[in-house]
């Protein structure tokens, strides 16, 4: 009986360190890319000034997002304009999307970057969902372009469905 016990606790260890020793399982990145415009203009608010820069938050009522990510959404960005005309940006955005068959809130956060004097706009954002996009997470990058019609950007990010 002595040796069948010390049989059972060895093939229970064994078990148990392949059950700790198993990775992470964690779907593969998806890639996505599209575009995105402004469908109303950007409300102005919190001007200010500070050692000769200027700041302001800009918060855009309604947008559309193409391509991979389709959907509506807000977003608020803040600016600060330096002397030299470059500005620095930050914000979130928040998108009723759809994903991959999938629909839900999608939000773009952190969204940080630069502006060159020439208005081109390049961020960076991290993703992160709920409903039914709640294990969504990732992360990408923005360039945004001004055209007569108004801003146009482009998107590219990766992100997997992850609890």
């Amino acid at each position: 009986m002595t040796h069948f016990r010390r049989l059972l606790t060895l093939l229970l260890a064994a078990g148990a360190a392949l059950v700790v020793a198993q990775p992470a399982s964690a779907s593969t990145p998806i890639a996505a890319t599209g575009t995105f415009f402004f469908v109303a203009a950007p409300v102005p608010s919190d001007f200010r000034t500070a050692d000769g820069n200027a700041f302001v938050t800009l918060f855009f009522p309604a947008g559309v997002l193409t391509g991979d990510i389709t959907g509506t959404f807000t977003e608020q960005l803040q600016f600060v304009t330096h002397p030299d005309g470059s500005q620095n940006l930050h914000g979130n955005a928040t998108c009723t999307c759809a994903v991959a068959g999938r629909t839900g809130v999608l939000v773009f956060d952190n969204i940080a970057g630069t502006t060159n004097p020439s208005g081109v706009s390049n961020a960076h954002f991290v993703l992160s969902g709920s409903g039914g996009l709640a294990d969504l997470h990732g992360q990408g990058t923005a360039i945004v372009t001004p055209t007569p019609q108004g801003p146009l950007g482009v998107y590219t990010a990766q992100y997997s469905f992850d609890p």
